[in-house]
């Protein structure tokens, strides 16, 4: 295993954004945002009410860096570098990248989910294009399935959500993605979306 701390620098810039590996420095921005329930709107049931949640997911995706060389970036604004969230991808225990971001609420509208993203998925192809890159949403979150379209990612399953899922009643489960699947990635992501 490679250390981090050992690795070429993976800072990303885009447009507007400054994307860095997520760091123990992060972790009181990380639990502002995952704490606050505005961006929980669409899965109430995952907010972090304890900061150790914060601190376990952010120490989760400094491993899985190390392990896959690629992670969740925390994400700032390219002019002034203020924290407006975490997005990437990360490895899943299927091994396909998962793309997911969270965003402050005032950063929301403005077409930043989508320059993550795209961030996202030209990284994923960078450190290992042969893995696919999947994302899952919930379908009372039609903005996110817009960006994961965006992304080049199609849907390719829609039901009932996972058990750990805590869905609003109605609610339905998505899973994308950016090519075909092995029916066990399918089968782990229909069973966690």
């Amino acid at each position: 295993m490679v250390h981090q701390l050992l690795t070429p620098s993976q800072e990303i810039r885009t447009d507007r954004l400054l994307l860095t590996p997520l760091s123990p420095a992060d972790i009181d921005d990380v639990h502002a945002l995952f704490s606050d329930a505005r961006t929980w709107q669409h899965l109430p049931s995952g907010r972090h009410v304890a900061r150790s949640s914060s601190v376990d997911m952010v120490q989760r995706k400094i491993g899985g860096r190390a392990r896959y060389g690629l992670g969740s970036w925390a994400v700032r604004t390219a002019s002034d570098h203020g924290f407006v969230g975490v997005g990437g991808v990360d490895m899943t225990a299927v091994g396909v990248w998962n793309l997911g971001y969270r965003l402050a609420p005032d950063a929301w509208g403005q077409g930043l989910a989508s320059e993550i993203a795209g961030a996202a998925v030209r990284a994923a192809a960078e450190t290992d294009a042969a893995v696919p890159v999947t994302g899952r949403v919930l379908t009372n979150n039609p903005a996110s399935a817009a960006v994961l379209r965006r992304a080049g990612l199609s849907l390719v399953w829609q039901g009932a959500p996972g058990v750990q899922t805590q869905a609003a009643a109605g609610v339905e489960g998505q899973v994308w993605t950016d090519r075909a699947l092995s029916d066990e990635q399918f089968a782990w992501l229909v069973r966690n979306a």
